[in-house]
C-alpha cells in the first residue's frame, strides 16, 4: 500500500479522550464527517478510533502483536505487516461505538448499536467492511475496520 502524504490528511476526531488524533484523507473524512451526522441524527454515536498510519507506527504495532500471539504468522491474522496496512492509504478507518468503549477492536463491536447502523448506511456513504468473515485475505473478522471507495481514485486503492 502507498503511504498518503502528510499533506493530504485532515482530522476526523480524536481516540476518545486519548490525546491520539485520526487523521483520513480529504475525500474520505468528508464523507466519514456525512456518515457521523447522520448516524448522530439517528441516535447512534460512532467514534473514530485510528486513521492513517505510518509505516513506521505500523511496524510497532506489528511487533507487539508478534509479541502478543509468538509468531509472525498468527499476529498477521490481527494485524497488517507494515506497507499492508490499508491504513496507509489513509482511507481506511476503524470505528468505534461510543457507549461500548469495551468493544473497540474487539470483535464484540458487532453487538453495538453503531456496528448495526453501519451495516445498514456505511455503503451510502462510500464505506465497505474490509475484513467481513471468511474473507479472502486470511484476516480475522474485523467487524470495526471500514475503508472508503466511495470514489474512482479511492476504489482503484484497494484493487489488486
Amino acid at each position: 500500500m502507498i503511504e498518503a502524504n502528510e499533506n493530504e490528511l485532515v482530522v476526523v476526531g480524536e481516540y476518545r479522550q486519548s490525546g491520539r488524533k485520526v487523521k483520513m484523507r480529504m475525500d474520505a473524512a468528508t464523507a466519514l464527517h456525512s456518515l457521523l451526522l447522520q448516524a448522530s441524527s439517528a441516535g447512534v454515536a460512532i467514534v473514530p478510533i485510528s486513521g492513517f498510519r505510518t509505516f513506521a507506527y505500523q511496524e510497532s504495532l506489528f511487533r507487539k502483536t508478534v509479541a502478543k500471539y509468538g509468531s509472525e504468522e498468527t499476529a498477521v491474522r490481527w494485524v497488517a505487516r507494515p506497507g499492508n496496512s490499508e491504513h496507509h492509504t489513509g482511507l481506511a478507518v476503524d470505528l468505534g461505538d461510543s457507549e461500548s468503549p469495551a468493544c473497540d477492536v474487539e470483535p464484540p463491536f458487532e453487538q453495538t448499536k453503531a456496528f448495526q447502523w453501519l451495516e445498514k448506511n456505511a455503503a451510502q456513504f462510500g464505506f465497505e467492511m474490509s475484513f467481513p468473515r471468511n474473507n479472502p485475505h486470511g484476516v480475522n473478522y474485523e467487524p470495526w475496520h471500514w475503508r472508503f471507495i466511495g470514489t474512482p481514485e479511492a476504489k482503484q486503492a484497494f484493487e489488486k
